[in-house]
Order: structure tokens, then sequence, then C-alpha cells
């Protein structure tokens, strides 16, 4: 009998930072929009919607050209209703943002994004996270 395999993986091209910046999500997307010299807009709210009937919703901003994709997820969420976690990413309570960015020219790479965002004065701290080892990481997959 031919054994069939469910290949449960996730195709995951981009990087991830979190970061931790006491201002307002606008004043750190200015911010970001000079330092990486983008121009991040504010977009309507993610809605993810769970099979259990509950929702959550997240603020944020992006960037995006043919080449370029960067994302500005605030991770507390908006409106958070009865969802018992007020957190996008719980395991990430230390982080007031997280950064999805993806360049398939190569040109924005892990190294100076890292560089250029630890530059920026209202960024207490900014660190690069391991994708595979997010228990939510379903919730950055939209």
């Amino acid at each position: 009998m031919k054994k069939n395999k469910l290949d449960s993986g996730y195709a995951i091209d981009f990087e991830l930072f979190g970061l931790v910046c006491n201002k307002k999500e606008y004043k750190l997307a200015w911010n970001l929009n000079k330092a990486l010299d983008i121009t991040l807009i504010k977009q309507d709210d993610i809605k993810i919607e769970y099979a259990d009937n509950t929702s959550i919703l997240i603020s944020n901003y992006s960037f995006e050209t043919d080449f370029v994709s960067i994302e500005l997820l605030q991770n507390k969420l908006v409106g958070s209703g009865n969802i018992k976690t007020k957190l996008l990413m719980p395991e990430l309570k230390q982080f007031d943002f997280l950064l999805k960015f993806r360049d398939r020219t190569d040109e924005l790479t892990f190294e100076n994004v890292s560089v250029r965002i630890k530059s920026i004065s209202v960024v207490e701290y900014a660190m690069r996270l391991k994708f595979d080892s997010l228990k939510s990481k379903e919730n950055l997959l939209y």
C-alpha cells in the first residue's frame, strides 16, 4: 500500500524583527520611512478569523513594490474583545511591534536593515526573530 505524506511546513520568504518602541505607531512608521528610504502607509486593520468564531484585528502599515514588501504590525491587538490574550504574538509580549520584510533583490538584507533600524533613536531594542520557534506563527500567515 502506498503511503502519502502530508508536508505541513510553511514556506517562509520573509525576515521578522521584534521592535521595542514606546512611541505611537505612526511615529515609528515615519522613522522607519526615513531610515529605510521607504513609504510605509497606514492600511485597514487586518482581520483574522478563527474556527471558534473569534477574530482579531491587527493595526498595520505597509510598503510594497514589485520586489520589496515591508509590514509594520502592532503586537497589541485593536479591540481584542473576548479574546483571552491582547497580543498578536503572546509569546513575544516584550515587543511592541513586529516588522516583516521581504526583498527579492537582496538590496535590503537582514544585516543592513538591522543596522538601519538600530540607528533609529525611538527604537529602544530590535531583534531578529526565528519564525520556526514561534508558537503563534499562524497569526503571521494571513
